[in-house]
């Protein structure tokens, strides 16, 4: 009786169980049915699906034979559920939990039931359910890819590097190429660059010498340029290059572009050489007829005149070759070529004028730096000069109260604006080109 009895109670579970899985109302709200620990599939499409679970109570309420009593039922592992009667007696029924039939269903992909004849009832929901769900990873899937995807800009910037890596060689090629036609200019170019940095640095280094200057450097300074700018002449002496410097045509079949760095690059460091030869003229005057202390103006206004005479010799060589040969030809391109440069030398022009213009000034105007000294100031200082490291020459005391020798603190200001002990500004303005340097700017234009 008893075993007749379990059978019975156990295939009336399953029953009741199918039947509460099938019947589920389709206007459940959506408050009961979303959740996300009882989620039926990753996508969550079957939460409407899944039956409540019964109580023991209402499992056990229609079973015929079985005492009434309390029942009380504990959960046990996997599902199964364990129920105790007043009468005695222990039954075990095998359940799975909704979350495991979800997994199964999920991992099945189609939701099949127990019995055949309900799967008709819910074969067109179960399939709109499932298209959903296949949308939905599919979409997830989507935006996940998104992030790895390259900017256009990346790609188009690797696709740059990959062009130059492939054409590499050829640019090298056609580099060599125009450096063999052209070996003789950039010949003559390094080689003047070269003299010209030599130059410079001489000339700087004995103007820092001040009295101690060595004549026979200067002298060998003037005589070096001088040699260098007339066997440059005399080699090309057929171009008559020198024309250049009178505002004037060098005598060449054409004027290509090769042609105009070559002819502006040439006068551009002869009138360096030029510059730099002034510049050694004053340095070997002796000290009775130009104080060194303003020397560093005159210095300065013959740097801004040279690059104001730089700056104006290439304009009528730029309007020949950007007018070409034959001007009728392209004469309304060419023209408005020619205005955009005048607008743009006009600049640059009148740029130089003012610096020529302040230079003039600064040359003229007597600039002091302090008052002169007395000897007190001179004992507390130390009756030393802390720039020459020798005694007190015409002690000049500044608005820092340190004491200084007049020529030592002019040529300090030349190069600083500062005091040399408390670094406090003395000089609001500083003028570069006051220690003796050319500039070495290539004037293109």
């Amino acid at each position: 009786i008893f075993i007749s009895t379990k059978r019975h109670l156990t295939m009336k579970m399953q029953r009741r169980h199918s039947s509460n899985a099938d019947s589920l109302p389709p206007e459940r709200s959506r408050s009961q049915t979303v959740g996300s620990e009882t989620s039926v599939d990753e996508g969550g499409v079957f939460e409407g699906l899944k039956p409540d679970t019964p109580s023991p109570q209402q499992m056990f309420s229609g079973l015929a034979g079985l005492p009434s009593g309390t029942i009380t039922a504990t959960p046990f592992q996997s599902g199964l559920v364990l129920g105790s009667s007043a009468g005695g007696g222990e039954v075990f029924i095998q359940m799975s939990s909704p979350r495991e039939e979800g997994a199964a269903r999920s991992d099945n992909v189609q939701y099949h039931h127990r019995q055949q004849h309900h799967h008709y009832h819910h074969g067109h929901h179960r399939s709109s359910l499932l298209h959903v769900a296949g949308d939905r990873h599919g979409n997830s899937e989507d935006c996940s890819d998104e992030p790895g995807t390259p900017a256009p800009a990346l790609s188009e910037l690797k696709a740059v590097i990959s062009w130059l890596q492939r054409g590499l060689p050829f640019i090298l090629i056609l580099l060599a190429k125009v450096c063999f036609q052209h070996k003789l200019g950039i010949a003559v170019c390094i080689g003047m660059a070269s003299t010209f940095a030599y130059a410079n640095s001489t000339v700087k280094h004995q103007v820092s010498l001040r009295e101690k200057r060595s004549v026979l450097v200067v002298l060998w300074i003037l005589v070096f340029l001088a040699g260098n700018t007339f066997y440059l002449y005399y080699a090309f002496r057929s171009q008559q290059l020198y024309n250049s410097l009178l505002f004037l045509k060098p005598n060449l079949e054409t004027l290509d572009f090769f042609d105009m760095m070559w002819i502006v690059g040439i006068t551009d460091f002869v009138l360096k050489y030029i510059t730099i030869g002034l510049k050694c003229l004053v340095l070997l005057l002796p000290k009775i007829l130009l104080a060194i202390k303003s020397r560093g103006k005159f210095y300065l206004v013959i740097e801004e005149l040279s690059q104001l005479f730089r700056c104006l010799l290439p304009i009528q060589l730029w309007y020949k070759y950007i007018m070409g040969e034959d001007p009728s030809s392209s004469y309304l391109v060419g023209s408005l070529l020619i205005i955009l440069y005048s607008l743009c030398k006009s600049f640059d022009v009148c740029g130089r004028i003012g610096d020529i213009t302040k230079a003039v000034k600064i040359l003229c105007r007597s600039q002091s730096y302090g008052v002169r000294a007395t000897s007190q100031q001179c004992n507390e200082a130390g009756d030393i000069c802390a720039i020459c490291q020798v005694e007190f020459r015409e002690p000049l005391v500044l608005a820092c109260q340190h004491v200084f020798c007049e020529e030592c603190v002019c040529l300090w200001f030349d190069t600083e604006k500062s005091c040399p002990l408390c670094r406090s500004v003395v000089t609001e303005t500083l003028r570069c080109w006051k220690d003796g340097t050319t500039s070495a700017h290539f004037q293109v234009y």
